[in-house]
């Protein structure tokens, strides 16, 4: 069975920002009133940062694209292909105001993806995670527990040419409180998709084949996406039967 990295989604789960709940349903028609047609159909609201999304360009980069731009020829396979699920065996936590913060730096990053794979070459695609991961009573990376890549682990994966997605379990890519700069998004949008509030907590650390198609809305600086791993015996199991 594929791994799906999304819980579900309800009307009381909690926002992680400024924006309240984040999904809200409004009835448009009601299947038991005679006056409405024998249907029933719902408004859904979204806010897309406490729920598992992708980040555009245009999210940080005053000139950047939006999310339509993930489904150009350039950009399209940003959204799937062979990822590494890393987590992180031996965090380095730092007290905060709000809670703690792991910093990963590329020393520390390049140590656990030896430790996961055996060799220290960066990945096209990597989740990043914890392997005793701090959760809430929901199953979800804690909020208050920020895990985010120092500047020098972002430029040890952009320096793999290749590299074109960031994937997180943390609410965000950036844990810069109180200043307006994110400079992990900065480095990493221009080239890759950045996607965060993943739900990872029971998969397995390890190499999968990622399919993270975002809904496509153009002018949108971000957008709900329901990430899915697959195994590669999976998928061989599933092409050897066609």
């Amino acid at each position: 069975m594929p791994y799906v990295l999304s819980p579900l989604i309800r009307p009381d789960t909690p926002g992680l920002w400024a924006e309240g709940a984040p999904y809200s349903v409004e009835p448009i028609y009601d299947l038991c009133n005679p006056a409405h047609p024998p249907v029933r159909y719902d408004a859904h609201r979204l806010a897309p940062h406490s729920l598992p999304h992708v980040d555009a360009p245009s999210h940080i980069l005053e000139d950047g694209n939006d999310v339509g731009s993930y489904f150009t020829p350039a950009r399209l396979g940003n959204l799937y292909g062979p990822v590494l699920l890393l987590k992180l065996q031996a965090p380095v936590w730092q007290d905060i105001a709000s809670g703690r913060h792991c910093l990963v730096d590329a020393a520390q990053l390049r140590s656990e993806i030896r430790r996961a794979t055996g060799h220290e070459s960066a990945p096209d695609k990597l989740i990043l995670t914890l392997a005793d991961l701090p959760t809430t009573a929901r199953g979800q990376h804690d909020p208050a527990c920020a895990l985010t890549l120092a500047e020098d682990a972002a430029d040890w994966l952009l320096a793999n040419p290749r590299f074109d997605a960031y994937l997180t379990s943390w609410k965000s890519t950036d844990f810069q409180p109180g200043s307006r700069k994110r400079p992990i998004h900065r480095k990493l949008l221009p080239r890759a998709a950045v996607f965060e509030c993943l739900d990872v907590a029971a998969v397995p650390e390890g190499r999968y084949f990622l399919s993270a198609f975002p809904l496509p809305l153009a002018g949108a600086s971000e957008a709900p996406v329901c990430p899915v791993l697959f195994s590669f015996d999976e998928l061989a199991a599933a092409l050897a039967a066609r």
